[in-house]
């Protein structure tokens, strides 16, 4: 149980403490932890990397598996393991000794050496001239193959480009509004099959869609409604009862943007780590109900700090924020603002991620301050009647 207190501590006050450089890294178990605005590898990592932020270089060997995210991600070095990369472009030119996951406006898969394992591709434009010992899944626009891909290739999109080297040995299916012509020196066609992608009927299916949608839609308007209520009513509370508290998230909110979103996404995981974490003890078992209900009071409160945050930060450059009315105004505006975005397909869940790890952020910023406070030694008061100011 000492072992797992120590284990918690780490995760949950060392990493985030760590984390307000402007590039913060924890090494534990030899797995390493990699997070900031600018995230760049330069030494070998002895098992699992997990790195985050706006441009992420891998320039390192790694010996496990490589979880990936940022605006820019390149890997040049050699993943022992597998790799999931996403963001908006993703290069991947270094040795992959086990699967490749990734996704991104601009995918390219581009190692001399073999992908051992199989490939998995979403994006707009995706390039692969990498040689693919497994097999390959594209989903993508527009996407051109330049190397051999030894397993089966199965593609979702508009339009497939073939390379003087590409080649498929097992079997070839294209899922395409329009038949597109595959050379024989690609597959033979024996082993190509084509499913037309057929776009629905719209005007036969909007009565349906409507019907249903009025039919279901009332439980989710309720619900919603009382999700709003309760950070509503919990954020009023909060501003009336701990102005304090209110005060201090605002003034950790509004500098260092990046790095509370990098602090948050650490402490985000560390929380949510906290239930299998319990899991690994007889003892521990019995708290997981605890640990349930606190992983979710603590997002709960991390999306509402980070809801109200931003929405502070947008208010402030029009007028002052400076009275609990206000206060209490940006609260109810920012619940529903960001309520509304968060149910937008595709960027609603990425939204409300970044809004759950900066409100994390902060709460976790405002902690490791007040320990920080609190382990300074007290000054005697004798000491302090014998200064010359005191004289």
């Amino acid at each position: 149980m000492h072992g797992l207190i120590k284990l918690l501590v780490v995760f949950l006050f060392v990493l985030p403490a760590q984390a307000l450089a402007q590039e913060s890294r924890l090494t534990f178990g030899g797995d390493q932890f990699t997070a900031g605005q600018s995230a760049r590898i330069d030494a070998p990592v002895a098992r699992d990397l997990f790195a985050a932020g706006y441009d992420v270089t891998v320039q390192a060997p790694v010996s496990g598996d490589a979880h990936l995210a940022g605006f820019n991600v390149a890997q040049s070095a050699d993943v022992t393991g597998n790799v999931y990369a996403a963001g908006f472009s993703v290069s991947l030119t270094g040795k992959v000794g086990g699967d490749i996951t990734a996704m991104g406006n601009t995918v390219s898969v581009a190692a001399p050496q073999p992908v051992a394992g199989n490939v998995r591709i979403a994006g707009q434009t995706v390039t692969v001239s990498s040689p693919i010992e497994g097999s390959t899944l594209i989903t993508a626009h527009t996407a051109t193959l330049s190397s051999g891909v030894k397993g089966d290739l199965s593609f979702f999109g508009e339009t497939l480009a073939f390379g003087p080297g590409a080649r498929v040995d097992g079997t070839l299916t294209i899922h395409a509004p329009q038949e597109i012509a595959v050379p024989v020196s690609v597959a033979a066609a024996e082993r190509v099959k084509f499913e037309r992608l057929v776009a629905p009927d719209y005007a036969s299916e909007a009565g349906k869609t409507a019907e249903h949608a009025v039919r279901s839609m009332w439980p989710a308007v309720w619900g919603t409604g009382l999700w709003w209520l309760l950070l509503f009513v919990t954020g009023v509370v909060a501003i009336t009862l701990l102005p304090r508290l209110t005060q201090s998230l605002q003034s950790t909110g509004s500098t260092r943007p990046f790095r509370r979103l990098g602090v948050g996404l650490m402490t985000f995981a560390a929380v949510i780590g906290l239930v299998p974490v319990l899991g690994l003890t007889l003892l521990g078992i019995f708290l997981i109900p605890f640990a349930l209900l606190f992983v979710v009071l603590a997002c709960m409160l991390a999306y509402l700090a980070g809801t109200y945050l931003l929405g502070v930060r947008v208010v402030r450059a029009l007028t002052s924020v400076d009275s609990n009315l206000k206060r209490v105004g940006v609260l109810a505006l920012s619940i529903v603002v960001m309520g509304l975005l968060g149910m937008l397909p595709v960027i609603g869940w990425l939204l409300t991620l970044v809004v759950l790890c900066f409100g994390f952020g902060a709460i976790a910023a405002i902690i490791m301050g007040r320990l920080s406070a609190s382990d300074r030694p007290a000054v005697p008061a004798a000491a302090v009647a014998q200064t010359p100011e005191a004289v």
